[in-house]
């Protein structure tokens, strides 16, 4: 993946939009931290099918009947917040 500083990035945006679109990212600094990385968008919608948000995962769960008692039992004892402080 080539970086390019922001400045650059601004002055060749196509160049990079075509590299990214072949199938490269191509990554963009802005005062010499990474910012954004260009993809493609076909490259963008695989990644978010791949890799499910939290919630979705659990609503799995939950259709599955995985999610009971025992998953949701806490061993711990609830305590008033500062009652270790005096």
């Amino acid at each position: 993946m080539k970086t390019y500083p922001i400045d650059e990035a601004r002055a060749q945006f196509s160049r990079l939009v075509e590299r990214a679109l072949s199938g490269d990212p191509q990554r963009v600094t802005s005062y010499g931290k990474e910012a954004v990385v260009i993809i493609s968008e076909t490259d963008w919608l695989a990644r978010t099918r791949a890799a499910p948000t939290l919630g979705h995962l659990l609503a799995q769960y939950a259709e599955a009947g995985l999610l009971n008692e025992d998953l949701m039992h806490r061993p711990w004892k609830e305590r008033p917040l500062g009652v270790d402080f005096d």
